[in-house]
């Protein structure tokens, strides 16, 4: 099975900060942030060259008109996707976000998030305390440099096997037993 990772690339930041700029202009005036996640946003990280960014809002009453403004940037709303407090978003091509440049984007999942969903805190928690130490760092990257060279390796042992090294960074980051069962649930169901 082929697994698209990339060696970390310096470049990634770059791209996550123009596509920050260009929807934080889309979005003035609302109240918002916008966070780079996954495992893109993690120096020395390998990662599937696709940025996960997450638009995080505080009140529900802003979801239909960030939305609407997405969608006339041409992604898709893709909905929650069984995850609460998340709706994702997808690139039709790679000129969304549209602008009056016309260029391409790097490719990117975008998620609406609700800053007190279990999504949101599983995202940063997990990044931050990647950011914060060299050797999870190391660890997640021998891990999934072994997954990948299995013999037999499929998609869902793959993602399975990476799930429980995330549970274990949360549960050690202080997440609680629940959310990590909602976040279990999510993922191996």
């Amino acid at each position: 099975m082929s697994f698209e990772t990339a060696l970390h690339n310096p470049q990634w930041k770059h791209a996550f900060l123009e596509l920050k700029e260009t929807l934080s202009l889309v979005l003035e005036g609302l109240d918002f942030a916008v966070q780079h996640v996954g495992s893109t946003a993690i120096e020395g990280l390998d990662a599937k060259p696709i940025l996960d960014i997450d638009i995080i809002i505080s009140d529900k009453e802003l979801v239909s008109t960030i939305s609407e403004k997405l969608v006339k940037l041409n992604y898709i709303n893709r909905g929650d996707q069984g995850i609460d407090g998340r709706i994702a978003f997808r690139q039709t091509n790679a000129f969304t976000p549209i602008t009056s440049e016309s260029r391409t984007w790097m490719e990117h999942h975008l998620y609406l998030c609700m800053v007190d969903s279990i999504a949101v805190r599983n995202h940063l928690l997990f990044r931050d305390a990647m950011l914060n130490d060299a050797a999870l760092v190391d660890q997640y990257n021998m891990l999934k440099r072994s997954l990948i060279a299995e013999a037999g390796m499929t998609r869902a042992i793959y993602n399975e096997r990476k799930t429980h090294f995330v549970i274990d960074v949360l549960r050690n980051a202080g997440m609680s037993e629940e959310d990590l069962n909602h976040i279990i649930n999510a993922n191996l169901s």
